[in-house]
């Protein structure tokens, strides 16, 4: 992909969605970033990417409310009238816990972040990827989004399912027009999500943290590694890329062999 194309990813001031964007402004893409976080986070990740090739601007959005998500897209209309270029919906929400035992509202701000919101950003932002007959949407989705689940991962299994078949049918429906949709679905990524979980099962195997999280991976992955979030961006980055132009309504795992078992 050249320089100079105009990229949003949700959940850019953390994590994978952090490092996705400082990937595509290294390389002098334009970066509108958004994503929940305290002011001094939001300004020490900004001030970072002030110092990258490209161009970040941060635009606030609450995308557990329709709403703010379209407040956001006008906003973004104004940045970039020609519209965006690529769209990486990474935001995520997560709530563990037995299926009879989850509130209602966290059921539905699950749903409300990592479905519906791709949903309405992608519903907004593919028409004008169609007008300029190219575009690429990269949806987040995960290992638990390819028939596989959890105990206690009723909302977020059940959402990144859901993303995978919104993947396929995006990319159906823009098959002809130059946009392609396709999802990652990594498995055990090291992020401050993923530590909620490892002190999780530190607590419940009566271990400490460190070794909870080295026995988790060898267990939950054949190759006994991790997924680097590395692997995600540059993953990301080849479904931009010309050697990607033909590759549309994928669900791709980046799990150490874990779905193949």
């Amino acid at each position: 992909m050249e320089p100079g194309k105009a990229v949003l990813v949700t959940g850019s001031t953390s994590g994978i969605g952090q490092a996705t964007a400082r990937m595509f402004l290294s390389r002098g893409n334009d970066v509108i970033v958004t994503g929940i976080a305290d002011q001094q986070t939001i300004d020490d990740v900004m001030k970072e990417f002030k110092t990258l090739p490209g161009k970040a601007t941060f635009v606030p959005v609450n995308l557990r409310d329709v709403n703010s998500i379209q407040a956001f897209c006008e906003e973004v209309d104004k940045l970039y009238p020609n519209g965006i270029d690529v769209l990486v919906n990474n935001a995520g929400a997560i709530f563990n816990g037995p299926v009879d035992e989850i509130p209602k509202d966290k059921w539905n701000e699950v749903i409300a972040v990592n479905l519906s919101a791709p949903f309405h950003l992608i519903k907004h932002f593919l028409p004008a990827m169609r007008r300029k007959g190219w575009g690429r949407i990269v949806n987040m989705s995960s290992q638990l989004g390819l028939g596989i689940s959890m105990p206690g991962r009723a909302p977020y299994s059940a959402s990144k399912t859901g993303l995978v078949g919104l993947t396929k049918a995006v990319a159906l429906d823009a098959a002809l027009c130059g946009v392609t949709c396709n999802a990652v679905c990594p498995g055990f990524c090291v992020t401050s999500m993923t530590d909620k979980l490892f002190q999780e099962y530190a607590e419940k195997w009566g271990i400490p943290v460190l070794e909870a999280k080295e026995r988790f991976i060898r267990e939950g992955h054949p190759t006994g590694k991790a997924t680097e979030i590395s692997h995600i961006t540059d993953y990301i980055w080849f479904l931009c890329s010309p050697g990607a132009d033909n590759m549309t309504g994928t669900a791709v795992p980046l799990d150490g062999g874990n779905t193949s078992r």
